[in-house]
């Protein structure tokens, strides 16, 4: 992606001076509609990394039903991933983010499709690893924003507000009335 103003850092360096090899193994991503690939679920995670971490990773995204499958993590999962729920599909894709312990984590509202028990224990879990880890955050649901140390609210495709989350409680009204849960859920925010 080239970029139309500005540059962009990644620990102080320019992304445009880096190895696109370097800049790959420094950045993970996991979006809410994930993409999977006719393989392996352990395949599908792992992505040429390390099999040692592929137990770690699976319990951030609480993904141990992995284990379960009629193959365990051997078990193929089929095209786009189709024979796995929607909330599996995107806990697989958030452990093959955090699998390589990237610097820096694109989360773009990657636990939408998980029930709220769910969530909550994979948002435990993300705690511990973005203690590491920059991470930049899309999510409408109060809980996910939360665990950003700053949030960015964006209104009509601007940022018209940074803060902490409680910051911006205390002193926005278009933050309060999306977090109270009866916003516009085409808006969002991000960290």
């Amino acid at each position: 992606h080239e970029l139309t103003s500005g540059r962009i850092t990644l620990d102080g360096e320019d992304i445009t001076a880096m190895p696109r090899e370097e800049l790959r193994a420094k950045v993970a991503m996991a979006f809410e509609d994930p993409t999977l690939f006719s393989t392996s679920v352990g395949d599908n995670v792992l992505m040429g990394q390390d099999e040692r971490e592929l137990d770690r990773a699976l319990s951030v995204a609480q993904a141990d039903f992995a284990h379960a499958l009629p193959q365990g993590t051997g078990t193929q999962v089929g095209e786009q991933g189709l024979s796995l729920s929607g909330g599996q599909r995107q806990r697989l894709a958030l452990a093959r983010a955090v699998v390589g312990r990237p610097r820096f984590l694109v989360l773009d509202d990657p636990l939408s499709a998980l029930d709220v028990h769910t969530e909550a224990a994979v948002e435990a879990a993300l705690r511990d690893v973005l203690a590491d880890t920059t991470a930049l955050i899309v999510a409408h649901r109060p809980s996910t924003v939360q665990l950003a140390d700053r949030v960015a609210l964006l209104s009509g495709g601007r940022i018209t507000a940074v803060g902490t989350h409680h910051e911006l409680l205390r002193t926005n009204a278009e933050y309060a009335h999306l977090m109270s849960g009866s916003g516009d859920s085409g808006e969002g925010s991000g960290s």
